[in-house]
């Protein structure tokens, strides 16, 4: 079985999903964050599951949507490129050379939200037994797929991330943007603790759906808003490179 199709198999809580979630039931097979979809770029949807990019980047966001927006995709086969989330993180991701076959777009919950609602706090958030079968599950994404880069979506992010990775322990706490620049937004050899000889750079970027209104608050290295986040990726690619350029069993280049 493909890599990816059996993370999708396993990835429904054995106890059932808390009130205000209900389970994906089955996978948009075009192009679509995990678990609404498969995760991968697959425009073409007649074409077989492109491999895995394991070892590359790992894109993660809150949660996937919400019941609504999720059959408004099964029925068009894939996720609009239209919508925010996908034309602004597209747009960020030409710019700097990232190329959307080398990711596996993900999230941290799994299942969709109840109803038309996507704003507010994830509904299952709240409950500890769920958050610990997410987290748990998070950890099974990263030791499959291995990604050198992992790219966090939103201020909701990081503190999730660094409940399960120690090294990302000062993140727990991050109580906005501002907050999120000043403890560092870009943290490199992270140490995964599925495996102790496996590390990443990290990034933690404003969500793609609310970046033009978000923008403003973000300072990195004396920059601020678009050209801040542009050096915050660009800095950790090199970081990546870097280490692929001195260790020869490494994961290939992330850009040219």
């Amino acid at each position: 079985m493909h890599s990816v199709e059996d993370l999708w198999q396993r990835h429904h809580p054995a106890a059932g999903y808390p009130p205000g979630v209900i389970a994906v039931p089955a996978p948009i097979p075009g192009v679509a964050f995990f678990p609404g979809g498969y995760g991968l770029w697959r425009p073409e949807i007649g074409e077989p599951l492109p491999r895995p990019p394991i070892g590359q980047i790992m894109v993660l966001g809150h949660d996937f949507h919400s019941e609504s927006g999720y059959l408004e995709s099964i029925v068009r086969t894939r996720e609009s490129e239209l919508q925010p989330t996908w034309r602004n993180l597209l747009d960020l991701f030409r710019r700097v050379g990232i190329a959307p076959e080398r990711c596996f777009f993900t999230n941290v919950y799994m299942g969709l939200r109840a109803g038309t609602r996507t704003a507010g706090p994830f509904p299952g958030a709240s409950d500890a037994a769920f958050v610990a079968h997410c987290e748990v599950f998070l950890l099974e994404q990263l030791r499959v797929m291995r990604p050198s880069l992992i790219v966090t979506l939103g201020i909701n992010v990081p503190p999730v991330l660094g409940r399960v990775v120690p090294g990302l322990k000062m993140w727990t706490e991050a109580r906005g943007v501002r907050h999120l620049d000043a403890t560092g937004p870009v943290q490199t050899q992270v140490e995964i603790p599925s495996d102790p000889t496996f590390r990443a750079t990290v990034v933690a970027l404003i969500h793609p759906s609310l970046r033009h209104a978000s923008l403003r608050h973000r300072h990195y290295r004396g920059m601020i808003g678009d050209a801040a986040e542009v050096r915050m990726l660009k800095d950790a690619l090199a970081s990546v490179n870097e280490k692929v350029s001195r260790h020869e069993s490494a994961p290939r280049r992330l850009i040219p």
